[in-house]
């Protein structure tokens, strides 16, 4: 063993250092150093309208991945919503309120900036003694071609807490994946070669990270650990690892074709479950939008009928099997935005976004990762959106068969199949 050890220790030494010159590299591209705090004790509550939105965008984003081809699709709502935030800042006239709706915000009902900067810093958890880490990250960069808005990099710096870098960007696909596995601690282990050829033409790009590792409250007990089947929608079984533990006093509601309830994480974090019936269409039930916003929403820490809810919330002792699972999944956000009709922030020529100098998104991708096991939870995500120039549209040569013409039929090689000519088409 001792042998092993004295293999594995050099080359851990190696890979740290490498990490420390890869984030001292970096360094030499940055423009600002914000300072977030971690475990800030926030009084003021976060609006209820901006919770919504969250909540709105997440439906929508699910029900939409849902019917794709990952069969465990997941995602971080939180990550794709806030890099998008920072995007609509950017933007006016009709790009900004496309943006908007996508986001659900309702600049009426609450400041969005403002509620942002709350939820991050209620979302920056660092603690050692309850083996609990949750950090939402924000960059900014710039190629050195491109204007730096300062008005626009203050209100990223101020309310989003973004680190900001300008080189060259399209050769600093290297920096992004450094940059983005520093802030994730090399959960989805990103390579540079993954953001080249999406930073090719890059004039900026902004980038959301988030981290989350937390342990339960009440750890499963790794005894209890058994090998059973996992009932899969297309009517197959998997032989997965279930953990099992026994709570009394748990919340869990009763809807209509399924329950829904909850495992504590530390510092009040939740693992939210929703489990169709035996006996129902479980594709169904998982599609079910009011069921979604219940799983979402629905306060479990109340007995009775909640509001806006058919259904009934109890109180008792709940014995929890939950298997042990590992996922990750990426998704080409631009394309699936535009078949929501999201259409102007991703058109050269129509985007209209002043602090990008006139470009448009040209790619945006979301990645996450998630896993389940007895001490806790772990996962990831990162959203990256691309800005690229927008060049000016060639005017189009017009070749309009409105009078007399030729035209023949011929093979590649120049056989000619049909030839003719088309003087009058009155008796067409």
């Amino acid at each position: 063993m001792k042998k092993i050890m004295m293999a594995i220790a050099p080359l851990l030494i190696l890979t740290s250092c490498a990490n420390q010159a890869s984030l001292a590299k970096l360094n030499k591209f940055a423009l600002n150093k914000p300072n977030k705090a971690f475990n800030t004790v926030q009084t003021k509550e976060l609006n209820k309208g901006y919770i919504d939105s969250l909540k709105e965008f997440s439906l929508d984003f699910f029900q939409q991945a849902n019917g794709g081809e990952d069969k465990n699709p997941v995602f971080s709502p939180m990550s794709i919503a806030t890099c998008f935030s920072m995007a609509y800042d950017a933007a006016e006239g009709e790009t900004k309120k496309e943006l908007g709706e996508l986001l659900h915000y309702d600049e009426e009902a609450f400041n969005h900036l403002d509620e942002i900067k709350s939820a991050l810093l209620r979302s920056a958890i660092n603690d050692t003694k309850k083996n609990t880490y949750l950090n939402i990250s924000q960059s900014f960069w710039a190629d050195d071609n491109s204007t730096i808005h300062e008005d626009y990099l203050k209100t990223l710096q101020d309310y989003y807490f973004a680190e900001a870098y300008q080189g060259d960007l399209p050769n600093m696909y290297n920096e992004v994946a450094d940059w983005i596995n520093d802030k994730t601690k090399h959960y989805l282990n990103v390579k540079g070669e993954d953001f080249q050829e999406m930073l090719a033409s890059a004039i900026y790009a902004l980038i959301n990270t988030v981290y989350l590792k937390s342990a339960w409250v009440n750890e499963f007990k790794e005894e209890l650990n058994y090998q059973g089947n996992f009932a899969n929608l297309d009517a197959t079984s998997t032989k997965v690892t279930y953990m099992e533990t026994k709570l009394e006093d748990s919340y869990y509601f009763t809807g209509d074709g399924y329950v829904i309830s909850s495992l504590p994480f530390e510092h009040d974090l939740e693992f939210r479950m929703l489990l169709p019936n035996v006996d129902t269409d479980y594709a169904k039930v998982l599609d079910d939008r009011t069921a979604l916003d219940n799983l979402l929403a629905l306060p479990l820490d109340k007995v009775g009928i909640p509001e806006n809810a058919s259904g009934i919330t109890q109180k008792g002792t709940v014995e929890y099997t939950i298997p042990q699972f590992k996922v990750r999944s990426i998704f080409n956000l631009v394309d699936m935005f535009i078949d929501r009709g999201i259409e102007t922030p991703f058109k050269p020529g129509c985007a209209n976004f002043p602090k990008f100098d006139g470009g448009y998104i040209s790619k945006a991708q979301h990645e996450a990762g998630f896993e389940t096991n007895n001490k806790g939870a772990e996962g990831a995500a990162y959203t990256i959106i691309v800005v690229s120039k927008a060049g000016i549209p060639e005017e189009p040569v017009r070749f309009k068969l409105d009078r007399p013409f030729a035209y023949a039929v011929t093979t590649k090689e120049g056989i000619p199949i049909f030839m003719g000519k088309v003087t009058s088409l009155s008796n067409a």
